[in-house]
């Protein structure tokens, strides 16, 4: 089971949306939004809680899991029972969220601005490939992203200056309402079924 959830940030938080929080996610997870750095960061968060309780109650998943999700050493969010997965990226005023049986790390990008040269030009020295144009920055840079989100004590730098990036990994992509790219890595062969979902937070 791989399902992907696409949603759009929420505008403002009501007080019913900390409620619903607070009822379903850890006094770590509470304590954290209050952390946020930033309104818009907040805000984000408050969306992607609210959309994992919609995503567990449509799946007819166990909503008490969620209580097990907390931030490792390495400052992920995981599950403490290991599954079911949970891997989420914002972009804009978007917010994607996967939800598997096996490890899968997602990244979602606007790709509607093109990355400056400068960028492009790291990219290339750090990875050690070509970068042929807008689209091939995008899909090699959110390639990266889902990969590193993939592991749980990894990060960039493991891709970067180790080997990571040169191991096997499944890697599909999909392009949004021709402004967004999505990329989902995984150690095995995916099991998208399904189409991708958007949700109404």
């Amino acid at each position: 089971m791989t399902r992907l959830f696409i949603t759009e940030i929420k505008p403002a938080a009501d007080p019913n949306s900390m409620d619903t929080i607070k009822a379903y996610f850890s006094d770590e997870l509470v304590n954290r939004l209050t952390k946020s750095p930033g309104a818009g960061h907040w805000l984000k968060r408050v969306t992607s809680r609210l959309m994992l309780v919609q995503i567990f109650k449509e799946l007819e998943l166990d909503v008490t899991l969620l209580r097990g999700l907390h931030y490792n050493r390495h400052g992920k969010l995981v599950m403490d029972t290991g599954t079911p997965n949970i891997s989420i990226s914002y972009s804009n005023s978007i917010v994607a969220c996967v939800v598997s049986e096996h490890k899968i790390g997602v990244d979602i990008e606007d790709i509607s601005e093109p990355p400056a040269s400068k960028t492009m030009t790291l990219l290339e020295k750090w990875t050690g490939r070509k970068v042929k144009d807008q689209m091939d920055f995008f899909m090699l840079w959110t390639q990266i992203e889902s990969i590193a989100k993939l592991y749980d004590d990894k990060g960039l730098a493991d891709i970067f200056y180790g080997n990571l990036l040169s191991e096997k990994h499944y890697t599909r992509q999909y392009l949004l309402n021709n402004n967004y790219l999505v990329s989902m890595s995984a150690l095995t062969c995916l099991d998208t079924a399904g189409q991708i979902k958007t949700l109404t937070i």
